[in-house]
């Protein structure tokens, strides 16, 4: 009986797959997968009432906090205008060098996002990136896969965004040499797309290609701050990762360090309106991923009720060498991109639990698997990524030159990205 439910299992499993790759709602599917693993492993109602769709969301609360303080201190940063002056003062020191200009902008936005957070801020930042870049000459499909890659590079750093992963597994930001690993990661992705745009600059010398500059309109309006208010977006970052502050405090301080060094504290009223602004945006542009992650949650609960089946069923086909497996992720990292079996937000939840529910792999090991994907992949050229939606749309841009142009360095990528982690996370 027990081989009948695995098969049964493995069939639905497919079919959030298939969901996934067709652009279905995440939060339906994980909600219907988890009824539906609940009926084939005979799990108690009380326990798919208290434990499953109760307790797993219950749990989740202290990290659902930690996203909503990230994505405000994200629009306290791009709001107050520090985000757009850190940019127009990288712009003002390189002059009218594309390439160098390229190289500065995509260096600051990486060091921006490693606290920004949420797609408003991508946005934002990206509507006074892009016209610079454009207006420049930069073709459009590079300039586009470039700032996405900057995007991507601030996330190993990103508080906010690594702790959507506690939904899955039992790590700390702070544990296990994270941080190490974090800041070499970031920093070989930020080198790698210095040599994407320079490979893109020589190419085009090469076939004498002419560049073009856009006539592209900047549409940031904010006002210049002060430049010592640039030390605002690394607050958090320094606070967890030096003082070992908790995330929540550190991004507070960030959010008053942020309005008292933009001189945004003249009032009280001021203080007011720009703290419900921010909050309200933040939360806003935060309230869809919170419902996917509660989603995810459920469906977590509900794998660990049925992972007895999927280990008698899979415990002797799938390889126990934790090397053969990130060399596999790394080969088939392209099964991330649409929400693919890689990608952990996507149908890589029941990836996730099918490996944990054979009792083999440590937290931390499987952590760095699925961690690198959604980053080297996904977030940086994949079309149904919110933002990459965006670009697109705001670029004019091509989804398949988009792909054909980002993806083989985000390949790259995430090979060497799977191993650092390997060799740093797990071994």
């Amino acid at each position: 009986m027990a081989t009948v439910q695995g098969i049964l299992l493995l069939l639905t499993f497919i079919g959030l797959i298939v969901y996934c790759f067709r652009g279905g709602n995440l939060l339906l599917g994980f909600l219907a997968i988890s009824v539906l693993w609940c009926v084939i492993g005979w799990v108690p109602i009380g326990t798919v009432v208290t434990d499953v769709f109760q307790k797993s969301v219950a749990n989740y609360g202290a990290t659902i906090a930690i996203i909503v303080f990230g994505a405000w201190f994200g629009k306290i940063i791009v709001d107050t205008g520090i985000a757009g002056s850190i940019i127009k003062k990288v712009v003002e020191l390189a002059g009218d060098k594309a390439l160098l200009t390229s190289i500065l902008l995509i260096v600051v936005c990486t060091a921006i996002f490693t606290s920004a957070f949420g797609v408003g801020s991508v946005m934002a930042i990206g509507m006074i990136v892009l016209p610079i870049m454009f207006s420049m000459g930069v073709p459009k499909h590079v300039a586009l896969s470039s700032y996405m890659f900057s995007v991507a590079g601030g996330m190993y750093l990103n508080i906010a965004y690594v702790s959507q992963f506690y939904a899955f597994f039992n790590v700390n930001y702070n544990e296990n040499g994270y941080v190490r690993f974090a800041l070499i990661a970031t920093a070989i992705h930020v080198l790698l797309t210095i040599v994407f745009l320079v490979f893109h600059s020589v190419r085009a010398k090469t076939r004498g290609l002419a560049r073009h500059a856009w006539a592209a309109r900047i549409t940031d309006s904010s006002s210049q701050v002060p430049v010592y208010s640039f030390i605002v977006p690394f607050i958090p970052i320094v606070m967890v990762a030096v003082f070992k502050w908790q995330p929540v405090p550190a991004f507070i301080l960030g959010i008053f360090a942020g309005i008292l060094l933009t001189k945004n504290m003249t009032s009280y009223k001021r203080v007011v309106d720009v703290m419900q602004k921010t909050l309200h945006d933040g939360i806003s542009e935060s309230g869809l991923l919170i419902g996917m992650l509660y989603g995810v949650n459920i469906f977590q609960a509900a794998a660990t009720q049925v992972s007895p089946i999927l280990s008698h069923l899979l415990g002797g086909i799938i390889p126990h060498s934790m090397l053969a497996l990130v060399i596999a992720f790394g080969i088939l990292a392209p099964l991330a991109l649409f929400r693919g079996p890689l990608m952990i937000y996507g149908s890589g939840a029941a990836t996730v639990a099918v490996l944990q529910a054979l009792g083999i792999f440590s937290d931390w090991f499987l952590f760095g698997l699925f961690l690198i994907p959604p980053v080297a992949i996904v977030a940086n050229t994949c079309p149904t990524q919110s933002w990459g939606m965006w670009g697109l749309s705001y670029a004019k841009v091509e989804p398949r030159t988009y792909i054909k142009t980002g993806l083989p360095w985000g390949w790259l990528m995430c090979i060497i990205m799977e191993l650092l982690a390997y060799f740093t996370l797990a071994v």
